[in-house]
Parts: C-alpha cells; structure tokens; sequence
C-alpha cells in the first residue's frame, strides 16, 4: 500500500497529464471527503497547491469546478493564514477570472483567513490582492460582489485594515470601482457605511476621504430611487450616536423630513417616504423626546398616514409608531401629543375590520407594541391602561375578536395582544373580570398548531404569578404550567366483554 506521500506525488504527477487532470481531481476530492479529518490535513498539507491552481487555466467547466471544489477542500484543512501567505498570487489570479466560481472559492478562502488577526494584518500588506478584493465589489454577478463587500468591511473593522483601505494607492481602485455604476457605487457606499457606524473613530478616517460627504451629496440627485437607498443606508448610520450626531449637526435629517413635506414633487414623495419614515422610526425609537420636540410635525405626519388610501404607507407608519410606542421612553412622547395620539389609536382599532390581512397583522402588532412595557413602572401603566380604554366600550371585546380567529396568523396577533396586558396588573383584572376569558386560555382543545398552544401557555404562565387572581384559580394556572404547552389528557377506557 502506498504512503501518504506517495499517493499525493502520483496524483501531483497526474494532473501535469491534461488527459488526466479530471479524473484525478475527482479522485483528490473523493479521497479528501472520505477519510478521517486529521488525515485530510495531512493530506492537503502535502499536495502542491500550484499544480491544482494550474487546472483552474482551462476552459472545461467541469474541471474549473472540481479544481474548486478540491482547492476548497485543501485550503481548509491548512492552518489560518497559511493559504494567502503561501497562495497569495494564485488567489489573487483567481480573483480575475473569467468564471464566477473561481472567484468565489479564492475570495471565500481569504474570507476565512480574516478571522485571523495576523493573517488579516498580512493581507492588508498585499496591495494588489487588496485592490483585486475591492475590484470583486464591482462584479457583475451579486455573491461574488457580497462575499468581496463582506472581507472589506472586516478588515475595515481593524485599525490596521482601515488605514490601508484609505491609502491614496486603495483609494484610487474604490473610485474606480464606484465608477462602474449606480448599483457598484451604492454597494460601495454600504461598505462605508457598515464600517464607520461600528465606530467614531472609523467615522473620522473615512470622512477625512470625501466618501461620506460625497453619500450625503446623492440626497441631491435626480435619480428618485437613488435617493431612496441613500436614505436606507443613513439609517444604519444614524443608528449609532456619532452617526446620529453628525446627520443632527449637518442638518441632514431636517433635508430627509423635507423630502416627505414636498408638495411639489408629489412621485418624490410617494418612492421616498416609506424608507424616511423607517428612518426616523429608528431615530426616534432610539431619541423619541428630543426628536418630537425638533420635528413634530414627522409624529403629525405618522397619524394622518394612518387614513392614507396607500396601504404601503399605512403598513410603514404602523410599523415606525409600533417602533416608537415599544420603549417606555416612546410611549410618554407619543403620549405628550395628547389628543393625536388617542385619535391615533383610535382610528387603527376602527380601520381594523376594513385593513386587508396583510396590513391588520401590522396594526395588530403596533397595537401589541404600544401595550407592551420595558419595566413596571406605575406612570408607563398608566398610559397603556388609558390607551387600552381607547379601542371601544368593550377593549376585551376587540381583542378577543382576533385571540378567537379562525386564522392562525391572526389569532396569534390577537394572542400577542393579549399577552402583554397579562404582564401589567391592571390587564390581569380585565382578564379576570372577562366572563370565560379564564377558561379559553385553559382549554388545550382550542388550539390546532403548536404555536397558539405555545403562545396560551405563555399568557398562562405569566397569570399563574399573579396577585388579582383567587387561589383556586392560581391552582389551575399553577398545573397547567407544570403540565407545559402541549400536554394532552388521557383518555381512559373500559372494555366490557359481551355475555
């Protein structure tokens, strides 16, 4: 029987046979797949990569992939940073040719080497395997694009990484890049974006380039949907306090609400809002005071769109006041609008019977958000209680038209609804106050899926602490949790023998 080095040698001096290299590239593959892992390791440390690279330079599509598949195969089992210090310049050619899969296995590969801080370090030094990286960004073909998008935005993350990103000689290639298209530029831009929202400091060097000014100055473009991506990537910068900070200073986000205030360009606003609205959802979940007292007309903007004829901005501005109304902090600002907010309210729980389903599970859940609390505090229950008291004569009533939907979807709605107000007190009392109310949630029958079983349980479970309930009652709750969600009584027979 051969020696390892033996079988790597012959299969070495195989694939030199281009008659052959198929065959034995399959025979590489199957061997590499079928044996122990600390053999495979051995294995792939003693055969000669460049000779396995080599079969790449060939126009068979079979081959191509099995030199992959192989080379992947190899390169894994090699120590972190071990494959782009010894296969450095075959990578980097790999990242040039001329089929998608090639490209994918070599840039896949250095992916996972930038786990390694070392490794990263070492290919940040390797200029043009860097550019030949951010070229991979401008690749016609979207994983390709993303898997190279993604290795830029880790060594990005690193100190080291960044500087080397910025340098003039990187820079020129990231201009060229962008210069490919609109499409190319944006993926750039997300790249930007993703590493200065990590930190301030990353925020300071990229801006020292011109990249995220240049980001601000497409809010000016005549391109619509340009603009509208724009708008989603500030969101992600906005996000983080220096981000948020400079778009505040910069006067971005009085420009943002300006676009949805534009009477004058009616299709701008249309294809704009939804995105800002998402935007300053985000913001004022994060900021709500300080950003109703600097732009309350976006709030006046929410509750009118609520009776918009446009279901997609219904559906947006349920979504963003459910966004908002889900922190404590949300609930006392949205709260300060006074009569807005409770018209506001009320009008979602009128339009609900009317919402197509899709945008009845969104109003539901905003509902749910706006009922739900961070902390027990006495001042937050208070508006979830007045704001409960706002859907009808009969709250219960309403919510217990969903909890009971033959519809699963929005049975669970209704569930969710429920379940919050099971964790304030004054929820318990409705509750135990609501004729039958107690024996629905107890009936295991009801439920046909596994997630209304889980989601009863879990309004259960909560009960089964409360104080407002008599103690037989707290009994039941007590063993239904003991039983858990799926339980199922048995059933006992008696079989009688006929005389």
């Amino acid at each position: 029987m051969a020696s390892r080095e033996e079988w790597c040698a012959e299969k070495l001096t195989k694939l030199l046979k281009e008659d052959l290299r198929i065959s034995t590239l399959n025979e590489i593959r199957d061997h590499l797949t079928s044996v122990p892992q600390n053999e495979a390791s051995r294995t792939a440390n003693l055969l000669d990569l460049p000779l396995v690279f080599d079969c790449l330079n060939d126009s068979n599509t079979e081959q191509i992939d099995l030199a992959c598949e192989v080379l992947s195969l190899c390169m894994n089992n090699l120590n972190l940073g071990e494959s782009t210090n010894k296969y450095s310049l075959p990578l980097e050619r790999a990242l040039n040719h001329p089929y998608n899969a090639v490209k994918l296995m070599a840039l896949k590969e250095i992916d996972r080497n930038v786990s390694n801080e070392e490794s990263l370090i070492n290919i940040c030094k390797r200029v043009s395997l860097l550019s030949n990286i951010i070229r991979c960004i401008g690749d016609s073909d979207i994983t390709v694009a993303k898997e190279a998008c993604d290795i830029i935005v880790k060594l990005g993350l690193f100190s080291t990484g960044l500087k080397q990103l910025i340098s003039n000689d990187v820079m020129t290639v990231l201009h060229e890049v962008m210069s490919i298209s609109e499409v190319v530029r944006l993926r750039v831009y997300e790249v930007v974006v993703n590493i200065s929202k990590d930190s301030e400091e990353n925020f300071t060097h990229l801006s020292s380039t011109g990249l995220i000014a240049q980001i601000f100055e497409e809010l000016d473009s005549n391109d619509v949907l340009l603009r509208m991506n724009v708008v989603e990537l500030l969101t992600q910068l906005g996000l983080s306090r220096h981000g948020y900070n400079y778009l505040e200073h910069n006067g971005i986000l009085s420009k943002l609400f300006g676009f949805i205030d534009d009477n004058e360009d009616p299709t701008l606003v249309q294809i704009c809002e939804p995105g800002i609205l998402k935007f300053f959802g985000h913001m004022a979940n994060w900021k709500p005071i300080e950003l109703l007292s600097k732009y309350p007309k976006f709030f006046d903007r929410l509750f009118s769109n609520i009776e918009s004829g446009d279901l997609i901005i219904v559906g947006v501005s349920l979504d963003t006041l459910g966004v908002i109304g889900l922190t404590n902090s949300g609930k006392c600002a949205l709260q300060s609008t006074g009569n807005k907010m409770t018209y506001a309210i009320k009008t979602i729980v009128k339009l609900l019977t009317s919402f197509p389903t899709e945008v009845r599970l969104r109003a539901l859940n905003c509902l749910e958000n706006l009922l739900a609390v961070e902390e027990q505090k006495n001042d937050i229950m208070q508006i979830t209680r007045r704001w409960y008291g706002l859907f009808g004569d009969d709250p219960m009533e309403i919510i217990l038209r969903y909890a009971k939907n033959p519809f699963s979807e929005i049975k669970l709605s209704g569930l969710g609804i429920l379940r919050v107000i099971a964790d304030q007190q004054w929820g318990q009392e409705e509750i135990r106050n609501t004729p039958g109310l107690v024996e629905f949630l107890l009936d295991r029958n009801i439920e046909t899926v596994k997630e209304g079983k889980e989601a009863k349980y879990e309004i259960v479970k909560v009960l089964s602490n409360s104080t407002v309930f008599d103690q037989s009652t707290l009994k039941t709750f007590q063993d239904f949790v003991k039983e858990g969600p799926f339980y199922v009584h048995a059933v006992t027979e008696v079989a009688f023998e006929n005389e």
